[in-house]
């Protein structure tokens, strides 16, 4: 009301900063539909936490568009829409052939991890047949499959996830799907040169990487679409938002231990290789190992390197996303984590019971990680998937409407 009166009485010649008592979006909506030029939240960040910028953003930004389509509806826009870039120019193409590369490859790796677990070339590197690394220690491929359907595994979670992120975000325009999948990506390729300082080059690896890696320079040099809102915000919050706050929470917890686990598989990987667990499950050591073939433990560090860097990438490729894409409605980002998070951890829990590497300490991580990202998937699906964000509307909150400034 203040601001009503403060801005009837003098017109636009006066700025006016609308403060106090903006604990949800509605409330910024409320003060700038009054009149005011500016708002200030304080007290709103403890009441609603750091993302209640973003959420007033949200509904400045459906409310500016709800106008556009009523003034373009009732013929007074004054330009007419630019032509849309023709699809092969759009970035969401290229992100979402990466991840459909991506998926393909994991598929192949996991089914040649689960057969034969090494290729030619690898047997080349180190100078012995399948059959004689076999018979140097029995659990030798077996131990070689569990790195390496482990990776085909985070690969999977990775692609499904890039998949997701080019076809429902960045074909829509959201700069934070993009981001997501260029920052994750990129981290991957960079942790290629990992191994390399074992002097181990794997063909099909650098191949993949290589073919992948032109994908990915395609999307950053394309264009992004203009984002349109078309679902309204939530604006006053709700039980499903609360819950959902905690379901966040829990996942950027995991998604941490995510890229704190590729850090430091990465850094076993270029230093002492295998861990006392790993060890404990060849039943023999290190300089054993070295011993019978110098090249088998560069041939293991390949597998360790690569399997840190893509936990690295798939960690950012979950995180970024949970940290800015928390939206209602947005149900293919609930889906994409279950399915994505899901395939990786069955991946990597499936083969260390079917190898037989059942220690405790060395699995805890993995049922561990799985509880707190199902724990938190289930508190977060309410808001992503329930039915306020089928009908728009949350309990007793009002739709965004378009801005008067009256």
């Amino acid at each position: 009301d203040l601001v009503c009166r403060l801005r009837r009485r003098w017109g636009r010649s006066v700025p006016l900063i609308g403060s106090g008592g903006i604990h949800e979006p509605e409330d910024a909506l409320r003060l700038l539909d009054a009149g005011a030029d500016l708002v200030q939240a304080d007290t709103g960040l403890v009441y609603s936490g750091p993302g209640l910028f973003k959420r007033i953003n949200d509904g400045l930004l459906f409310a500016t568009c709800a106008g556009d389509a009523a003034a373009a509806a009732g013929g007074t826009s004054e330009e007419a829409a630019p032509p849309a870039p023709r699809p092969a120019e759009m970035t969401w193409l290229w992100t979402a052939l990466l991840g459909a590369g991506m998926l393909f490859g994991s598929l192949l790796a996991l089914v040649i991890a689960a057969t034969r677990v090494v290729l030619p070339y690898d047997e080349q590197f180190v100078g012995m047949s399948r059959e004689q690394l076999a018979a140097l220690n029995p659990r030798l491929l077996p131990f070689m499959a569990h790195d390496r359907i482990t990776l085909a595994g985070t690969m999977v979670a990775t692609g499904v996830l890039y998949l997701a992120l080019s076809l429902s975000g960045v074909r829509r325009g959201l700069h934070w799907a993009r981001q997501s999948v260029f920052v994750s990506a990129f981290t991957g390729f960079g942790s290629f040169f990992l191994f390399l300082g074992y002097g181990y080059l794997d063909p099909f690896h650098a191949f993949v990487s290589a073919s992948l890696l032109q994908l990915l320079l395609l999307g950053a040099h394309s264009r992004l679409g203009t984002y349109r809102p078309d679902t309204p915000p939530l604006l006053r919050e709700d039980r499903a938002w609360r819950l959902s706050q905690w379901g966040q929470l829990l996942l950027v917890l995991h998604h941490v231990a995510l890229l704190a686990a590729g850090l430091v598989i990465s850094w076993v990987g270029i230093t002492h290789v295998l861990v006392r667990e790993d060890l404990s499950f060849l039943g023999t050591t290190a300089e054993a190992l070295r011993a019978a073939n110098p090249r088998l433990v560069p041939l293991i560090a390949h597998d360790r390197a690569t399997l840190g860097g893509m936990l690295l990438s798939s960690g950012l490729a979950f995180l970024l996303p949970t940290l800015w894409g928390f939206r209602r409605g947005a149900s293919w980002l609930w889906w994409a984590f279950l399915i994505g998070g899901l395939s990786a951890y069955a991946a990597a829990i499936g083969v260390h019971l079917v190898v037989g590497y059942t220690d405790g300490h060395h699995l805890l991580p993995a049922f561990g990680g799985l509880g707190l990202f199902l724990l938190g998937l289930g508190l977060s699906r309410p808001h992503l998937c329930g039915a306020a964000a089928a009908t728009g509307e949350a309990a007793g909150a009002p739709g965004p409407r378009p801005l008067t400034g009256e």
